[in-house]
């Protein structure tokens, strides 16, 4: 069953959230399983919402490869974890969102673009 999952993740920094995207390598390697991934600056940190194929991918993606990294990383923050079943999924300007991702603050065009300056 296709399922959403949020993370809520208290006090991440900018940083830390750029350091673990780019140690996990999914914007270039996705997990299996995973259809949609969208982080959103919270005031108590970050919100990443994700789509995934099967609840049990989600899990296995938390323990064999997010963990393993913060941990590596050393970024220990508190994380509330939710997973419900996905009702419905309305994305009617798909073919547009790779040009925003590339221009948004977190994405990885914009940091690579930062590192150059």
């Amino acid at each position: 069953m296709t399922v959403a999952t949020t993370l809520d993740i208290v006090g991440m920094q900018p940083e830390e959230y750029r350091a673990v995207m780019d140690k996990l390598g999914v914007e270039g390697r996705p997990e299996a399983g995973i259809y949609l991934h969208a982080t959103i600056t919270m005031d108590f940190g970050y919100r990443v919402v994700e789509i995934w194929e099967r609840k049990e991918q989600f899990e296995d993606f938390l323990e064999k490869r997010l963990a393993p990294v913060t941990k590596t990383l050393g970024i220990n923050r508190k994380i509330e974890i939710t997973i419900t079943p996905l009702h419905n999924l309305f994305a009617p300007r798909l073919d547009e969102l790779p040009g925003l991702v590339s221009a948004l603050p977190g994405g990885p065009r914009a940091r690579k673009l930062s590192e150059a300056l």
